[in-house]
């Protein structure tokens, strides 16, 4: 037994309340909302109940545009990509050069060796004041406080 439903056959209002945009679109309500509240689907709410309302016409926009998947559970970087793809340090120029070949630009989003070197400078600036990685002072062993 199924539970599909076969909405091949049903004919839709011009005007549709949430649950059958949701019907309609063949995603869930909360998602419809979610859409509606971020601009993803032009929709109305009505002032007294609150009720979104939706038209067909809009709905049919949606439907027929095509979309991908986000990956990385919807994280999209800062310029708005939506694909992500996750390469080894070693392997970046190889990569590089592979997707050049394909007209695709790909910009790394951590830069290890800037990293390292901040780390070393933070290191160094940390220990010239006495102070641990963390930013504790250094104390060692065995050593007498002076007093004056």
């Amino acid at each position: 037994m199924s539970n599909t439903v076969d909405l091949s056959n049903v004919k839709f209002p011009d005007v549709m309340d949430l649950r059958t945009a949701a019907l309609y679109l063949g995603v869930s309500e909360m998602r419809v909302r979610t859409l509606a509240r971020d601009g993803g689907i032009a929709g109305t709410k009505e002032e007294g109940s609150g009720k979104w309302l939706f038209t067909k016409l809009i709905l049919d926009g949606y439907k027929n545009t095509p979309r991908a998947r986000k990956s990385g559970g919807g994280r999209v970087s800062a310029d708005g990509k939506a694909w992500v793809i996750n390469i080894k340090p070693a392997d970046y120029e190889k990569v590089v050069t592979a997707l050049k070949a394909f007209n695709i630009e790909l910009k790394p989003r951590y830069n290890y060796a800037a990293q390292k070197a901040y780390r070393i400078k933070r290191a160094a600036d940390l220990k010239a004041k006495g102070l641990d990685a963390h930013g504790k002072k250094i104390v060692t062993k065995g050593a007498v406080p002076v007093q004056k």
